[in-house]
């Protein structure tokens, strides 16, 4: 869905709209003449659209409201706000008119914040960013796919799943309906309604440094256990 299209912003444009008595502020004409648009008169970065204070915006119409801007979008000096994955195509780059799954919101200092796909977010952006992000998520995707199928889990008689990841010993604890994670003797209390759903649970948390940081907070030191050394014809004598 376009960022204009979302709730937050409908709510914002009516209320700028109606503290002007519903005209243009520039040509006076109603909204029963013209499209009424809300302006922004500057732009901060990292903002969205309906997170001004009302004074910062004005309402006019479609014509006056594209004077103010120019006529043609700049295609250089955007600055990259954020991202969003669609989960289909569902999205329309406002810069090419392209298809998007993945939205990519960019912002120009004259001219507010838009949102686009990622080969337009490379370009207007003049850089790799939103490819080289998309690229890492895809990766992280992969890899999530290839720990919850990985040869490394060994099912227990109890039926729990153990592996070993990150130096960490990790435990999925079936309770029958559910499972509990257990890694490195802390039992997460929330359950889970698959193994799979356990699974990725796991690698989220091991995998963006989660647990490391719930074992800082609570102060609990993790030590590595040393691996058995291997006994020589020496020690045997």
């Amino acid at each position: 869905m376009g960022l204009y299209h979302k709730t937050e912003w409908k709510t914002f444009r009516d209320e700028v709209i109606e503290l002007d008595g519903y005209k243009c502020n520039d040509c006076g004409r109603t909204s029963k003449e013209v499209v009424l648009q809300v302006h922004h008169k500057k732009y901060v970065k990292g903002k969205l659209p309906w997170e001004y204070p009302l004074q910062d915006c004005e309402t006019l119409c479609k014509g006056c409201h594209s004077s103010r801007h120019g006529i043609t979008k700049p295609q250089i000096g955007w600055d990259f706000i954020g991202e969003e994955d669609l989960g289909d195509l569902t999205g329309t780059c406002e810069n090419c008119g392209a298809s998007i799954r993945h939205s990519f919101l960019v912002q120009h200092e004259n001219w507010g914040t838009m949102e686009v796909g990622t080969f337009c977010c490379d370009k207007l952006t003049d850089s790799n960013l939103a490819s080289n992000l998309l690229e890492s998520q895809t990766s992280y995707k992969s890899r999530k796919i290839r720990f919850g199928k990985s040869k490394r889990w060994k099912f227990e008689e109890n039926g729990n799943h153990k592996i070993k990841q990150s130096n960490f010993q990790i435990e999925l604890i079936n309770k029958g309906d559910y499972y509990n994670i257990k890694i490195h003797d802390q039992v997460s209390s929330k359950k889970y309604d698959s193994l799979e759903i356990a699974k990725a649970k796991v690698f989220d948390v091991i995998e963006s440094g989660e647990f490391i940081a719930y074992l800082d907070r609570h102060k609990i030191t993790y030590i590595e256990p040393k691996k058995k050394k291997k006994e020589t014809k020496k020690d045997k004598q």
